[in-house]
């Protein structure tokens, strides 16, 4: 392909956006004006719910736990005092137990210290009590005795109080969410952030406050709902100090207001009309996922721009013809611009191939976000640039062939390149041999205190919920469907759930409150029951031997008041449940575990269904998804990078030589990443396909001038020279300007965010290096554009 052919494509192009600029601008204005008008109807979201498709089988169980026993999302309250037994406790226990179940939407049902069923032996046999009763007592006596009887009870003590009475835990079921369909009629807000935007304010209220106790919320509806807000503001905060980071260097850089503004607007209003049409359409955007197509279409916007501007300032300088400058910087970089607009949606669509929901989202967004900057810089800048004066002094112009003290140093720097090539290639082949094995050292991870660091106060007060005696803050529900009604009340069925229950009670990620597994099952009330028919006798804390008495004790239960026992079985006795709390989350252990679990249930019920559901699952499967997805998503980046390469330049060597440097900054992240234990998670999964869409761009626009250049001179030698020359300053002013737009997030306090700046700024600065030194270095070896038609020349 004779670039000159394709330039003079662009040279049309441009001649014909000078001469209809007014129309085209007014045009535009209107498209913009629709982009800002639809932001303020933009709907957040970050529900690791998205993670998942409907007819995924995790989904499927999802829906039919639901449907049984209710919402698999609960919210809880871990209370610490001195003795949470004292009557101002007991009776702030029982008042904002009142106000979650009155003022949470979809609220269902509250377990707490106040609102208990213990079973207790009397005259007439057995009932189930509430132990506190109606009113709060205030008697030392009958507190005591209050106290004594719940820590008597097994079922009880080390799950909702523990042993020491200094710790309580609340715990706020909820009815399942209705259809998308039907709470959007109502509200606009999901349900799980109306469920936790009602909690955090009944638990923040400052009538809590009190130097007797604290409270410490915990649960997806709640902590999601932080997250949202938290993220959100979070967001903001890094994309405009980035931006202004953007402003100033193009200001320094460019030292042209002109300069300055045309950038600018080109980066607002082309992310303001894509995320504006998504408020029109009504798509929502993903709280944790949103500033990442913004920095890049602030990246591309930036880079673009910069290359039509210094190519119109240089020839300005030579001609000081404004519109004919213009037309000629259209005519050399439009085409580069193009493919390279082109290689980076291909690049971020990548992420489609991830199979993730909100990944797939981030992959359409950035590839919309490049497209319609890419059009707004293509079509605006040179527009804008053509308003003004010519320079008719000619003092002020300088030779067509002469150059600038930056344009010798970089010319200076081709020549070091060539002449000492052996050398740097020796030297990138040792780092690569150094850093190529980390990359298999990464490993993944999306634990919320690794993910999001201790640095944010919710996430702190998660942490130390979790490390209490009895807090935790996700869990799994085990059910196991025996097909057959009443198949519950065998006592060997039973046995069998009491077997599963004690393996995963020994688990290491299980929530043990003083070596006791936080596990709940209808176990728990058959083993009480048991005792208290037997004189409370602690031997009997068991199961009984045979089927009519675990009938009996069913029925005694629910005859003398019991409630709970519908939340561990179904109405038909044919499905049992066990909630399984955990201390932690570990990508590779909760794996093992829910395996094992799944497995042993199987063995144990082999004519059941056993099906596993709830935060620990999903997180379990996001983390595989994860893994999978990077891997998906970056081949298929290089592979359609590497095509487009190949296929434009006409040849597989050169998109072979386009790929190598490009390959340099993911070789670099991954071996950073694997030595200093960076974790992959649903962030940094999406640093290497992004960056190779953004390092792929300087790479294009060398071997694309490298090209041309020998197309006119013939020589590979003066081509390199000429291309620093003329661009080298141009590619380490988009890279410095990105650098620095990135490096706000690594003052984020958010782990992940940070690690997404330090990660991008060391990939942009090995692209930059690579491109510099390896580029021109291949090019002068394998001479892919054909044989050298005229010696070198004193440039």
């Amino acid at each position: 392909m004779q670039l000159h052919r394709v330039n003079s494509i662009f040279r049309r192009i441009g001649t014909w956006l000078i001469a209809h600029r007014w129309l085209i601008l007014l045009f535009m204005l209107l498209v913009s004006a629709l982009g800002f008008s639809g932001l303020n109807k933009v709907a957040v979201t970050s529900s690791n719910d998205e993670w998942f498709n409907k007819a995924d089988e995790i989904e499927i169980a999802t829906d039919r736990f639901e449907e049984l026993f209710g919402n698999n999302d609960t919210i809880a309250l871990l209370v610490e005092s001195d003795d949470v037994f004292q009557p101002h406790v007991l009776q702030m226990i029982r008042e904002i137990g009142n106000e979650l179940l009155l003022k949470v939407p979809y609220a269902d049902e509250i377990t707490s210290l106040t609102e208990l069923d213990v079973s207790v032996g009397t005259e007439e046999g057995i009932a189930v009590i509430n132990p506190v009763g109606d009113e709060i007592p205030h008697g030392p006596q009958e507190l005591a005795e209050i106290k004594k009887l719940v820590l008597s009870r097994e079922a009880l003590v080390n799950k909702i109080v523990s042993a020491d009475a200094k710790e309580t835990w609340i715990s706020l079921s909820l009815k399942e969410y209705p259809d998308e369909a039907v709470w959007k009629a109502e509200n606009d807000v999901e349900p799980m952030y109306r469920a936790g935007e009602a909690a955090i304010a009944v638990v923040t209220d400052p009538k809590w406050e009190s130097p007797y106790y604290t409270i410490k919320a915990v649960g997806m509806p709640y902590t999601e709902t932080e997250e949202r807000d938290f993220m959100g503001s979070e967001a903001a905060l890094r994309v405009g100090t980035g931006f202004i980071a953007m402003a100033l260097l193009l200001l320094l850089f460019l030292r042209s207001l002109r300069g300055l503004l045309v950038p600018l607007f080109t980066t607002i209003a082309g992310i303001a009309l894509v995320y504006g049409i998504y408020g029109w359409i009504g798509t929502a955007i993903d709280a944790n996922m949103m500033t990442l197509p913004v920095l890049l279409g602030m990246a591309l916007a930036v880079g673009y721009s910069i290359h039509l501007i210094n190519t119109f300032k240089r020839y300005f300088r030579e001609t000081g013809n404004r519109k004919k400058s213009v037309i000629t910087a259209v005519e050399e970089t439009g085409w580069p611009i193009f493919f390279t607009a082109a290689t980076t949606m291909g690049s971020v669509l990548s992420f489609s191939a991830a199979g993730i929901i909100p990944i797939r989202w981030l992959g359409l967004t950035c590839a919309a976000v490049v497209g319609v900057v890419y059009l707004y810089v293509i079509i605006l800048t040179p527009i804008l640039l053509s308003f003004g004066k010519d320079r008719t002094d000619s003092s002020d112009l300088l030779q067509a062939k002469g150059m600038s003290v930056s344009d010798r140093r970089f010319r200076g720097l081709g020549e070091f390149v060539v002449t000492r090539r052996k050398s740097i290639l020796l030297v990138f082949i040792i780092a690569a041999v150094l850093l190529i094995p980390g990359v298999f050292k990464v490993s993944v991870n999306i634990d919320s205190f690794e993910f999001m660091g201790l640095k944010i106060p919710y996430i702190k007060r998660v942490y130390d919920v979790v490390n209490s005696q009895l807090g935790s803050y996700i869990s799994y529900n085990l059910t196991v469907d025996l097909g057959e009604q009443d198949a519950v009340k065998d006592p060997d069925v039973l046995r069998r759930l009491d077997k599963l229950i004690q393996e995963a009670g020994s688990f290491e990620l299980t929530k043990k409150s003083n070596g006791v597994p936080k596990i709940y099952s209808v176990l728990d009330i058959v083993k009480e029951m048991n005792r208290t028919l037997h004189e409370d006798d602690p031997d009997y804390y068991q199961i009984p031997e045979n089927r009519e008495m675990v009938s009996q004790l069913l029925f005694l239960y629910e005859l003398s008041g019991g409630t709970k026992t519908y939340e561990w079985i179904d109405e038909n006795y044919s499905i049992l449940r066990a909630q399984i709390e955990l201390s932690r989350f570990d990508a590779n252990e909760i794996v093992y575990e829910l395996d094992h679990i799944r497995r042993l249930g199987t063995e144990l019920f082999p004519h059941a269904r056993v099906d596993i559901v709830g935060s620990a699952v999903r997180f379990a499967a996001m983390n595989e998804k994860i893994v999978i997805g990077e891997l998906k998503s970056f081949l298929t980046a290089l592979c359609v990078i590497g095509i487009l390469l190949a296929l434009v330049f006409g040849s597989l060597r050169t998109g072979l030589i386009g790929m190598i440097p490009n390959i340099t900054p993911i070789v670099v992240i991954g071996g950073i990443m694997g030595y200093f234990g960076f974790s992959l998670d649903m962030m940094t999964m999406t640093i290497m396909p992004m960056l190779l869409g953004i390092a792929v761009d300087d790479t294009i626009h060398f071997i694309n001038h490298i090209k041309y250049e020998f197309e006119r001179g013939g020589n590979y030698h003066d081509a390199i020279l000429i291309s620093f020359r003329n661009i080298g300053k141009t590619l380490a002013m988009t890279t410095v300007i990105l650098s620095a737009s990135f490096a706000m997030y690594i003052f984020s306090p958010v782990n992940t965010l940070s690690r997404v700046g330090i990660l991008a700024v060391i990939g942009l600065t090995a692209a930059l290096a690579a491109d510099y030194l390896m580029t021109p270095i291949l090019i002068y070896i394998t001479k892919p554009f054909g044989k050298e038609t005229a010696d070198r020349k004193i440039l």
